[in-house]
């Protein structure tokens, strides 16, 4: 098969005592660990045990242990034990990380895990890479031959490191070449990657904050293409403030307690008749974080995009409080704008519907999205341009007031008015608001 590693014939402590122990303490602890195992309760517990915590010491890999829901081909859902970070490799001569997920089987090892790549917003997968489908799923010759007896998850990871470095699975979208990827030192196991490019480690602060911000705008690639369930059970909660609202958050969204604070701060004489907490409600949705992953609205839209609605319940007092605010603001009816560095024209026929189950942040100033850290104007780059009916211009409550941002609430349907090809890699997608048979979002009724 071409792979020698990955037997486990030496227990966790011995495997322990030839790393440094501080690449332990900035990780997850042992105790941690080990309580997460329990909770799931695996078939094989003490060798999934000592599988995973040698995954999470492993010199190749930056790994966190999670428990999720995962949801099967069937339509059946379980949760299971999943690996989540970075595996190294070597390619051109420099040292990259590639975001990974390694799902954990309940029988494990007798079955496969399940592995997947899992780009950021500014990557994309591969469409040359033999070794993982478009959807990330990781397709290797070390999972599909398999042998419970002597794989591992730790030897998965070397599979991984060798295949990436003859092939790497993911590329920036802004450039064609692949992000390195490092990890700030962790204190908790809430702690977030930080993912940049070299070229821009000696930026100012205010171009990092300027890059994290503009992801907003361009925020789409992750929209499912399947209809969801309504939104809906955060209409019947009862207005709080905002300290309130994110306190259910505070296991889901890195340092969310000083994010509220810098927006109360700014927030003390708000327009529009808002209080103070429903302008900051808007605020930190604006508010862009370093590292971009630990952003709150990337966080908030990931979990609206979410199939299992249960995850919506932790932003149930948030959502109340902000869609409140919202709803205080002035409606626009107009057209506005988003966009992102990649073609997708495929995914946007003329006369189809879409829906955008996120929040959507659109400039109304056309000319916003030709800086670089937006849309550009150069490479393959998707413009939509939608006609509205339901936008609220939130820039007076915007934590960057000049860029003129109308937000659309979640689950906003579409239908695709045109599409064309301007050639230089520019596609222009035009977008149509309008009103699906029933309610996506159900609103509050006072």
């Amino acid at each position: 098969m071409g792979y020698s590693f990955g037997t486990m014939h030496i227990c966790f402590e011995q495997h322990c005592s030839k790393l440094d122990m501080t690449t332990m303490i900035r990780r997850q602890s042992t105790r941690e660990i080990k309580e997460m195992i329990e909770l799931a309760q695996p078939i094989n517990g003490d060798l999934v045990q000592t599988h995973i915590l040698a995954a999470c010491v492993s010199t190749v890999g930056y790994l966190l242990l999670k428990l999720r829901e995962y949801y099967y081909e069937d339509g059946i859902s379980r949760e299971l034990l999943c690996l989540v970070g970075t595996v190294k490799c070597r390619y051109k001569g420099s040292q990259y990380n590639i975001p990974i997920e390694i799902w954990v089987q309940p029988d494990h090892p007798n079955t496969a895990p399940i592995a997947y790549v899992k780009p950021t917003p500014e990557m994309y997968i591969s469409s040359n890479c033999k070794h993982a489908l478009p959807d990330g799923t990781i397709r290797i010759a070390y999972l599909t031959h398999w042998d419970h007896t002597i794989s591992s998850i730790e030897g998965l990871l070397q599979a991984m490191s060798q295949v990436f470095s003859q092939q790497p699975p993911v590329y920036s979208i802004g450039n064609g070449t692949i992000h390195p990827i490092q990890y700030q030192p962790a204190a908790t196991n809430t702690a977030s990657p930080t993912f940049h490019n070299p070229t821009t480690s000696a930026a100012s602060n205010s171009d990092i904050h300027q890059r994290n911000n503009s992801h907003r705008f361009s925020d789409i690639l992750a929209e499912p293409k399947r209809m969801l369930l309504p939104i809906q059970g955060y209409e019947n909660m009862s207005l709080v403030s905002l300290e309130q609202a994110v306190q259910p958050l505070i296991p889901f969204v890195p340092q969310v307690e000083q994010m509220v604070w810098i927006a109360k701060q700014n927030c003390l004489d708000p327009q529009h008749g808002l209080t103070a907490d429903e302008s900051a409600a808007i605020m930190i949705y604006t508010m862009g974080w370093e590292p971009n992953e630990s952003s709150f609205y990337l966080i908030l839209n990931q979990t609206l995009r979410s199939p299992n609605r249960d995850q919506l319940k932790p932003w149930f007092l948030y959502l109340r409080l902000i869609i409140n605010a919202l709803g205080k603001l002035p409606t626009t009816q107009q057209n506005v704008y988003r966009g992102v560095k990649l073609d997708l024209s495929d995914q946007y026929k003329k006369d189809s519907t879409v829906v955008w189950w996120g929040f959507s942040s659109c400039t109304s100033s056309i000319e916003k999205l030709e800086n670089e850290h937006f849309l550009g104007k150069t490479g393959e780059r998707t413009f939509f341009s939608i006609e509205c009916k339901s936008g609220k211009s939130i820039q007076s409550h915007s934590y960057y007031e000049t860029e003129d941002e109308v937000l659309l609430l979640p689950a906003r349907q579409f239908r695709v008015t045109g599409c064309l090809d301007q050639g230089n890699g520019l596609h222009h997608i035009t977008l149509k608001e309008i009103d699906p048979p029933f309610d996506l979002l159900k609103l509050p009724t006072i």
